[in-house]
This record gives structure tokens, C-alpha cells and sequence, in this order.
């Protein structure tokens, strides 16, 4: 099986990992919600930039690598952004960069 180590050495399947970052993610979604009544894009500010996904500051791919996977479910890693300026973040343009 594929594990992975924390930055504080605690060692965790893939699959616990994956279960971590998608209860981030609702949690993330529920606290926009529950504090605005409704979801929307953070970027533009708008919830007709829709879905609207829960995207990551930070690559996951980019946390493994770095020796921090805790940093793909930390909740401060992540950002409400509608589908198109989630590709748009994902294309690298430094206009929607936080």
C-alpha cells in the first residue's frame, strides 16, 4: 500500500490521506455556505462562475513533493473558485494568484 509521512512524521495510507483532503473540501464548502448563505467563486466574487469547486493553493501533488501532504487538507490552503477561474488558476495566470 502507498503512504505517506507528515512533516511530523506521522505516517498515513494514501487512501486516509484522500479521505482527509475530501472532508476539507465539504468542510470548506459548508463554512462558505453556512456563514454567506450560499456558495460562490472567491475570486471574482460572483456564484453565477459556476460550479463552484474547492480549489487548492497549493498543488497536492506540489505538498507531497514538498514533505508537507498535511498542507492538501489544511483548510487554509484552499480557495472557493467557480469552474472557469479555477482552470484559470490551474493555467498559471498571475492574475488570480492570492
Amino acid at each position: 500500500m502507498n503512504y505517506l509521512t507528515t512533516s511530523a512524521g506521522e505516517r498515513i495510507s494514501r487512501s486516509v490521506f484522500d479521505s482527509r483532503i475530501a472532508r476539507a473540501k465539504t468542510k470548506k464548502k459548508k463554512e462558505q455556505f453556512d456563514n454567506e448563505g450560499f456558495n460562490f467563486c472567491e475570486i471574482c466574487e460572483q456564484n453565477d462562475c459556476f460550479p463552484v469547486d474547492v480549489s487548492h493553493d497549493i498543488s497536492v501533488d506540489k505538498c507531497i513533493k514538498m514533505g508537507t501532504p498535511e498542507l492538501a487538507y489544511d483548510l487554509r490552503n484552499m480557495t472557493m473558485r467557480g469552474r472557469n477561474c479555477h482552470k484559470i488558476y490551474d493555467g498559471l495566470d498571475l492574475r488570480f494568484t492570492k
